[in-house]
């Protein structure tokens, strides 16, 4: 008979075997999506670069097999989880992968380095991460002046170029949107969910150029962001047109036609009123037998309060 301190857990003699449990696992893992294409690359790869707009740490990945590169956007909202097989993951959050120019990863190294002088590109990609995209740029000739051989690729930052180079990017979104009927008037947040009574071809195509700008310019620096905005000249009071615009055409269709058994505006106030009670619409419960035997038994005493009374 062994004591309680004699005795030895046994331990797995198989290293291989010991694997942390499936739930740390799931917790520590996240989801992502992609095209099947894609995830059976072997040469796919996931790094991390300072995104182009706020400097902070952002995912990109990489395909070496079709020289694309896309970024990991992640959506998430609050009170969401996965449910994995057994487990639940906590964090709901979603990534997904969208292609991205990698001249635009470029562009505010080039801005920084390379105003006043040349510097060849593999110089300029140098530091760890930036060399990984160096074989994803072709030419930065949009951007920049190339100085001496064409083979040292040494570039130069010009403004000018650039600028032309971002708004004719903002004019070519700019169709895509109109091509794909979305909404950017005033609600487009909500467009997804309510019908537009504006067609298409009706809307100004400022109001297009001016939402195009805003998605080119969440990819820049905020100078160079501002100098774009600029150049296009947009009106002040461009989305207050559209509000009176969406308003007007609502009236033209007929603001008086009421919906079949829409409720009347009298009964929606009395429910709504926090001043109205509803104890005049409500019915009496019957008693029960219990309830009325009480009563008659209660119908000749006197209450507690009656003892104090002044006599």
């Amino acid at each position: 008979m062994t004591t309680r301190s004699q005795r030895k857990t046994k331990l797995p003699t198989d290293k291989t075997n010991i694997s942390p449990p499936k739930s740390k696992r799931v917790e520590n893992s996240w989801i992502l999506l992609l095209k099947e294409s894609l995830f059976e690359n072997d040469n796919f790869t996931i790094i991390s670069l300072p995104h182009p707009a706020t400097g902070k740490p952002a995912k990109y990945c990489l395909d070496d097999v079709n020289s694309k590169m896309y970024e990991v956007v992640s959506f998430n909202e609050p009170y969401r989880s996965w449910f994995i097989d057994e487990t639940v993951k906590s964090d709901g959050s979603v990534m997904l992968v969208t292609p991205i120019n990698p001249v635009f990863l470029v562009l505010p190294r080039l801005k920084e380095h390379c105003c006043n002088r040349a510097m060849p590109l593999e110089d300029l990609l140098s530091e760890k991460g930036y060399d990984k995209i160096l074989d994803f740029i072709g030419t930065l000739e949009n951007i920049g002046d190339l100085k001496g051989s064409p083979d040292m690729k040494a570039y130069k930052y010009n403004e000018e170029k650039t600028l032309n180079w971002l708004q004719e990017r903002v004019r070519k979104l700019s169709k895509v949107l109109r091509q794909k009927n979305i909404h950017v008037t005033a609600g487009a947040a909500s467009a997804t969910f309510v019908t537009s009574n504006i067609a298409n071809d009706t809307v100004d195509e400022e109001f297009y150029l001016k939402y195009a700008c805003g998605i080119v310019s969440e990819y820049l620096p905020e100078d160079l962001a501002e100098l774009l905005e600029k150049q296009f000249d947009f009106k002040p009071d461009l989305i207050e047109s559209v509000g009176k615009k969406r308003k007007s055409e609502v009236d033209l269709n007929g603001t008086n036609k009421k919906i079949k058994n829409e409720p009347d505006c009298d009964v929606l106030e009395s429910i709504t009123s926090p001043n109205n009670s509803f104890s005049e619409v409500k019915k009496e419960k019957p008693l029960t037998a219990k309830e009325k035997a009480r009563q008659k038994a209660a119908s000749g005493t006197k209450t507690i309060s009656s003892f104090f009374t002044k006599k």
